[in-house]
């Protein structure tokens, strides 16, 4: 599994952390970033008059696994439009982590392994293939 975020990140406080900025063409021209919290597919949500990183959105779950892999206590999620800034501290979530490693390598191990020998086999093949018409 790999993982790339897209900075780093270190104050003298904290230590070592990444980013992941995000900006959403439909948001561009928003001026508000806070004011479309809730809306239906954005990532922020309205969880008690704070704005933050909705939970169940798969960038949460992207930025989990950049942490887990890059193997640091937060990442700083930006949502940028030309108009606002959203900036967020997004900290390690082992439980969800412990939660969802079992499956990642189940779906790795059923899904993608299969697909990428499949893939390397295939293309052997047809190399071979392709040498035996020019002879």
């Amino acid at each position: 599994m790999g993982a790339s975020p897209d900075g780093g990140v270190t104050c003298t406080c904290h230590g070592t952390g990444i980013c992941e900025i995000k900006c959403p063409h439909s948001k561009q021209e928003e001026a508000n970033l806070r004011l479309c919290a809730g809306e239906q597919g954005f990532c922020l949500v309205n969880d008690g008059g704070t704005v933050k990183l909705d939970r169940r959105h798969a960038y949460y779950h992207q930025i989990q696994a950049q942490l887990h892999l890059v193997d640091v206590d937060y990442c700083d999620f930006v949502v940028w439009t030309k108009n606002d800034l959203f900036v967020e501290r997004i900290v390690r979530d082992v439980d969800l982590w412990d939660n969802i490693i079992p499956r990642v390598e189940r779906f790795f191990r059923l899904c993608v392994l299969p697909e990428v020998l499949g893939q390397q086999l295939t293309r052997g093949k047809l190399q071979d293939d392709q040498e035996g018409e020019k002879a």
